[in-house]
C-alpha cells in the first residue's frame, strides 16, 4: 500500500468561488519573480508542467484554502515559513 502525504492549509478567509483565481493570483505574486513551478505549473515561455498539480487552490467550507499533494508539502512549508516572518517583521 503507498500512502501519499497531503496538507490543507485553510485560512480564516471566506471567498466565493469566483474569487479562487484571485486567490491563487495573490499567492503566486507574494512568491516574487521566481516562484517554484509547483505553484502555477507554468514553466518558461508557453510551455506547461503537465502533470498533476501537486498544489492546488480551492473554497473549503467557504474558506480559501491550499492542498497539497506529495513534494507540494515540502513547498508550502517553506512558503509558510517565508510567510510568517514577512508577518514577523511587519507586525
Amino acid at each position: 500500500m503507498k500512502y501519499i502525504r497531503t496538507l490543507t492549509v485553510l485560512t480564516g478567509a471566506e471567498i466565493r468561488q469566483n474569487e479562487v483565481p484571485l486567490f491563487r493570483g495573490a499567492v503566486i505574486h507574494s512568491l516574487g519573480d521566481h516562484p517554484n513551478v509547483y505553484f502555477h505549473n507554468h514553466l518558461d515561455g508557453d510551455k506547461f508542467r503537465y502533470s498533476y498539480p501537486l498544489i492546488q487552490y480551492m473554497r473549503l467550507g467557504g474558506k480559501a484554502a491550499i492542498v497539497c499533494v506529495e513534494a507540494g508539502v515540502d513547498i508550502i512549508g517553506q512558503f509558510l515559513t517565508d510567510v510568517e516572518g514577512k508577518q514577523t517583521l511587519r507586525g
